[in-house]
């Protein structure tokens, strides 16, 4: 990916690409499971249903609604500061996902209350034990662990070659065969 534009594009055009299925399927949700029973698709360990939240994951901090959503626009900021510097489309993609998730969980607090940034996110997907979360929700989850996946792959400043590599450091090629160090 060539340039700042190239870079900004797969970010932001995947953030957008999820805001839009967020946003749709929880439209979806909203016009059809409204006020009715979970739709069971796998027994009761997969089921759609509908449900709002006004916490944050797993509806922790129910009585914060400001907190999250200055939290997400914090969020936001920073992940379109970090992608004008991002390099590599993984972690590009990365950020495109959480930029995606925060904007549309906000969208939600944004417009689904009776106030603004009061409102409630919408959350639909139940999996077994865990809470019940939504596309926003999931794109957040898997962009921050493929971002912390990235990060800890990458080299640390200053610190050439591949840890546990059979490929020999090059940092000082030309200054004559090394010493053996002595038992």
């Amino acid at each position: 990916m060539r340039g700042t534009a190239g870079r900004l594009a797969l970010v932001y055009g995947t953030a957008t690409l999820i805001v839009a299925v967020d946003q749709l399927t929880k439209l979806v949700v909203v016009r059809t499971l409204g006020g009715r029973p979970p739709l069971r698709l796998v027994g009761s360990f997969v089921e759609l249903r509908y449900t709002t939240n006004s916490g944050g994951a797993f509806s922790l901090f129910t009585g914060a609604p400001y907190f999250f959503a200055v939290m997400a626009l914090v969020v936001t900021g920073a992940i379109m500061w970090s992608a004008r510097r991002a390099r590599g489309w993984p972690v590009l993609l990365a950020l495109g996902l959480l930029l995606g998730g925060a904007i549309g969980n906000l969208l939600d607090r944004l417009f689904r209350g009776e106030l603004p940034l009061r409102g409630e996110v919408v959350d639909f997907v139940k999996v077994g034990p865990w809470p019940v979360f939504n596309v926003a929700d999931s794109c957040i989850v898997v962009g921050g662990l493929l971002l912390a996946f990235l990060l800890g792959r990458a080299e640390p400043a200053g610190q050439g070659g591949d840890h546990g590599s059979a490929t020999p450091d090059r940092s000082d090629a030309g200054t004559g065969p090394r010493s053996s160090p002595r038992a």
